[in-house]
């Protein structure tokens, strides 16, 4: 596990979002008849790129704006064939870019609204072959995103695994995640703190009910996600509500093993009231504020360096009653198989800076890792880390604690956890194949598994430089991707053969141009990071 990074740094990173994209026109496609799909609310009409059946923004939902904070309703019949040939809208949000990103962006960008509760399907064939279902949940964290991406175009995987591929968009940050039922007794405010979580089960009963009609398989559901994507698996996993709409997960880079309680969303709930300048009795505003008024409270959240505002989903003693694997009885969601991973220098993309190296101190990742690690316990990381890999430098010290404490440790853990309760299996990956880009600045970065685990080396360019070089390392991901869809089971050719976590035996497979077992992945670390444990 070698991180190495120049200083002749070309561009800043800035806090990664996942791409905006909605309302924006279909990929070319291809000059077929269009395919018209039956669904319970409507017939609809996409378009065919490269032999797979397309449609784009298919509402599984209502338009939220009547519903604001509140569990949305399923989406009004309509009458005719609906052109399923546009991206839907995406939550009201503030997007953050770097470079790595731009040949994930849509041309033209996009707009926003309320009514965004949208889905995207890529299909070979509407028939009856019951095929796997990959539903994605993008990343952005819980405040912004939408599963538009060309990184998470699906005619890739559909064509290569003969599956069927689905990305949705939800609310999220204050649309999705503000906490109200701390300040009032309202029933309709009840839900209100993960009416984001909700949409995503809604959209999974969507699933359910209409993608038999469109090639898929309701008893074979996949949901995986990267970054804020894979804190969605890990809490869909926690949710009682959620049984029987899926049947494996994978996480990749969101290993979520905490959500917030009721008083810490209630006090952020407060702060953001100030921010749009409501006292906590006044919350019937609310539903007067316009979407630019929301926009304001987000930009004066973002801007103030002293607030702790960040939002995920609460522990509100109704959709989410526990913490994962704190459930009393048996664990929601026992019987699903997980691939779990993350990459190995995940925070290279905040802690890089251009013209030096990553600063190795507490206060220069705080932000980023502070609710994960405290001060007393970075410097002890430090000294175990310096003995443990002698050859590492102070910016490959720096990369590799923050990566490991965010992302890696919290992956071993979540796995560990599958294996001790029992039920199902659960496999570990890290992705260590570097990108190029940059002079090969980032090593091994946050998001950059993605489009490799798609198949989308042609649209990441910026991401991972000639596409044609790690080809090879997007067919082993994307296989094994496929492999556990169909499966439950990341084995897959090209790779050796891959056991699964147990109690005793943390095993993992490290993606490269040449992928391995690591039969004693994260043991060094572990040592260090768990002691006490």
């Amino acid at each position: 596990m070698i991180r190495q990074f120049s200083s002749a740094v070309a561009l800043a990173v800035l806090a990664i979002s996942s791409p905006a994209i909605a309302q924006s026109p279909a990929p070319t496609a291809d000059a077929l008849p269009a395919p018209v799909a039956s669904t319970q609310y409507g017939q609809v009409q996409g378009a065919v790129k490269e032999g797979v059946n397309v449609f784009l923004g298919i509402p599984y939902g209502a338009d939220t704006s009547t519903t604001r904070f509140q569990p949305a309703n399923t989406p009004e019949p309509w009458e005719g064939v609906l052109q399923a040939n546009m991206w839907p809208d995406m939550t009201p949000q503030l997007g953050n870019n770097s470079a790595l990103f731009r040949s994930w962006q849509p041309d033209p960008a996009p707009g926003m609204s309320e009514n965004m509760l949208g889905l995207n399907i890529w299909t070979p064939g509407l028939d009856d072959r019951k095929r796997p279902v990959m539903v994605w949940l993008h990343g952005g964290g819980f405040q912004n995103g939408n599963g538009s991406s060309t990184a998470y175009e699906g005619v890739n995987l559909a064509n290569r695994g003969d599956v069927v591929v689905v990305t949705i968009n939800h609310r999220l940050n204050a649309f999705g995640h503000l906490y109200l039922a701390g300040l009032t007794d309202d029933p309709t405010m009840a839900d209100s703190g993960n009416v984001g979580s909700l949409d995503m089960v809604l959209a999974l009963e969507w699933v359910r009910d209409n993608i038999a009609n469109f090639g898929g398989n309701p008893d074979n559901v996949l949901i995986f996600g990267e970054s804020g994507g894979g804190r969605k698996v890990s809490t869909l996993l926690a949710m009682p509500g959620a049984e029987g709409l899926f049947h494996r997960a994978i996480v990749q880079s969101g290993s979520h093993l905490k959500f917030r309680e009721p008083e810490e969303a209630t006090e952020q709930t407060l702060e953001f009231l100030g921010y749009l300048g409501i006292e906590a009795d006044e919350l019937d505003k609310l539903d007067d504020l316009t979407q630019d008024d929301f926009m304001a409270g987000l930009r004066a959240a973002a801007a103030d360096r002293t607030s702790s505002l960040f939002w995920s989903p609460v522990r509100d003693g109704r959709s989410l009653p526990y913490h994962p694997w704190e459930a009393p009885g048996e664990q929601p969601n026992a019987d699903v198989p997980m691939l779990i991973g993350s990459n190995k220098d995940e925070l290279s993309l905040w802690l890089v800076r251009p013209g030096s190296e990553p600063e190795l101190s507490y206060e220069a990742s705080k932000s980023m890792i502070g609710s994960y690690v405290s001060a007393d316990e970075f410097d002890d990381f430090v000294a175990g880390y310096r003995e443990a890999f002698p050859d590492y430098s102070d910016a490959d010290i720096m990369v590799a604690i923050a990566s490991d404490a965010r992302y890696s440790s919290n992956a071993v853990r979540q796995a560990k956890k599958r294996a001790e309760a029992g039920g199902a299996p659960a496999w570990l990956y890290q992705f260590d194949w570097e990108t190029p880009v940059l002079g090969g600045i980032y090593g091994a970065p946050h998001a950059l598994e993605i489009p490799f685990a798609f198949d989308t080396l042609g649209n990441s360019e910026s991401m991972v430089g000639d596409p044609t070089k790690p080809q090879k390392v997007a067919d082993q991901v994307s296989e094994a991707w496929i492999s556990f869809a169909r499966h439950g089971d990341p084995n897959a050719r090209g790779l050796p053969f891959w056991p699964s976590v147990t109690t005793d035996d943390v095993v993992a497979m490290r993606f490269n141009m040449v992928s391995e077992v690591d039969e004693e992945y994260f043991d060094a670390e572990g040592a260090i990071m768990f002691k006490g444990e």
